[in-house]
């Protein structure tokens, strides 16, 4: 497997996170956590666009070695039709749904981030077609200027008084960006053409797939639902900004990492190679991301104390909770790349869709006794489900349990005690940038310590990469 292109792929997330993230911090700033809250509220309907859009017929393309112009062309046509149909039923229940959350203002907004959904199925197919060609440096570029086109537009917005018009125009502007440079950078070669019979094949490996992310969503987004439906949209808009705050690296990193492996994989020419090499990305994404969800838990009073003004304080509880469970879901999500390359997407769809049911349920009849205990059982509940992924990783891929089980576990505890020693080092200091200064450096050289001792192998390996192409 080629470095560069997990570098281009690390680029391409973590530079549409940062300007993300950046972009964030400017318009939470300009607005308030109400209007954050009253987007953050319809977050279930605008996480499942893309989902229902693509219904998992990009991965399907993707796992093969060499797609054709007219699997794309299928996938385009069928992608476009979708998001043209999800628009058109987003208008239609767009009235229930303000009646249902009693806020008359989330009708015109649910209507408007339904035209999402068109250009977001125009552009599936292209983006799949980059990645298949390891196109991913243009895939980044592509992805970086869109979001700092839809960020300028709503800072635009917000500063002109446009309230949470912005945050809808920057959901609707990021997929409409990505048509336009597609358009212009991206080789667009569409024919409207469908092969029904290819669409059918697509469509046994997606509709697994589909099942289970459709879950996933209303799983991730459930809880500020339900603090905007029984609480108010302001805790709507905490819970969506601890979210952004924890997801804005942590997905970035998952995606990264999972996305190019994905690709790579498949095009391994055997499954014990498979195997060896689904093992190594697994140790080195729940190490890395363990990692990052412990340096931000120890440092969370720093951080949202440095980079929000405190109308945003009350964040900081969410972000924490947000932080444990984030320790579990991405390390489940990168577990289903094992059942995607060896053809078990069934597994996907029934591990997932009852843990995902599970979640929603807790959220739905815990949040009388609070936010926290709901979100406490979702993560006891991904844990558990995570147990499972690795069980059947074993029985159905031939992956060990143990080996899986001992790669997290042992990635887990080299996280916690480099966060307690970040921690540690926060507290001689009383400023938000010394504790974010002493905490990182404390964290650095922890992780250098624990690394060299527990996972040298891991060391070797990334250093060797990186000779081997610079």
């Amino acid at each position: 497997m080629k470095a560069i292109y997990f570098i281009w792929s690390l680029f391409e997330r973590f530079g549409i996170s940062l300007v993300s993230f950046a972009g964030n911090l400017i318009l939470a700033y300009l607005l308030t956590p109400a209007d954050f809250g009253l987007v953050a509220m319809l977050g279930v309907f605008t996480s499942l666009v893309f989902v229902l859009v693509d219904c998992g017929l990009s991965d399907g393309l993707l796992r093969e070695s060499n797609p054709s112009d007219r699997d794309f062309n299928t996938l385009f046509v069928f992608n476009t039709c979708t998001g043209l149909a999800l628009c058109l039923l987003y208008a239609a229940l767009s009235p229930l749904v303000a009646d249902f959350m009693g806020n008359p203002q989330l009708q015109p907004v649910l209507a408007a981030l339904g035209i999402g959904a068109i250009f977001s199925g125009m552009s599936i197919s292209q983006f799949a077609r980059l990645r298949s060609r390891l196109k991913f440096k243009r895939v980044a570029m592509i992805g970086i200027g869109s979001i700092v086109l839809a960020l300028t537009t709503a800072i635009i917005m917000a500063l002109q008084g446009c309230r949470y018009w912005s945050l809808v125009a920057l959901q609707v502007c990021y997929p409409a960006a990505n048509v336009l440079l597609l358009l212009i950078f991206g080789d667009w070669h569409i024919r409207f053409e469908f092969d029904t019979a290819r669409f059918r094949q697509l469509w046994k490996f997606g509709v697994n797939l589909l099942l289970s992310t459709v879950f996933a969503q209303l799983a991730q987004n459930i809880f500020s639902f339900v603090l905007g439906k029984y609480y108010s949209a302001t805790n709507a808009g905490y819970m969506g900004q601890a979210q952004k705050l924890q997801q804005t690296p942590v997905n970035a990193l998952e995606a990264a990492i999972s996305g190019t492996s994905f690709v790579l994989i498949a095009k391994c020419p055997t499954d014990d190679e498979k195997r060896r090499q689904t093992l190594r990305m697994l140790g080195m994404m729940s190490l890395a991301n363990a990692l990052l969800c412990t340096l931000m838990f120890a440092l969370c009073d720093p951080i949202v104390g440095f980079l929000l003004p405190d109308k945003w304080l009350p964040v900081i509880p969410y972000m924490r909770l947000m932080l444990c469970w984030a320790l579990a879901y991405p390390v489940c999500n990168f577990m289903l790349i094992v059942f995607k390359l060896f053809d078990h997407t069934a597994v996907i769809r029934n591990v997932m869709i009852v843990e995902k049911m599970l979640i929603v349920v807790a959220a739905l009849l815990l949040y009388r006794q609070g936010i926290e205990t709901a979100i406490l059982a979702a993560s006891s509940i991904s844990f558990l489900a995570l147990l499972v992924y690795f069980a059947d990783a074993q029985r159905l891929c031939g992956i060990s349990f143990l080996k899986l089980l001992g790669t997290y576990a042992t990635s887990t505890f080299m996280a916690v005690a480099a966060g307690v020693a970040a921690w540690a080092a926060t507290l001689p200091f009383e400023t938000n940038l010394a504790q974010l200064a002493a905490g990182i450096l404390a964290f650095a050289i922890a992780t250098l310590l624990l690394c060299r001792l527990l996972r040298p192998d891991y060391v070797r390996y990334l250093a060797s990469k990186l000779q081997s192409k610079f």
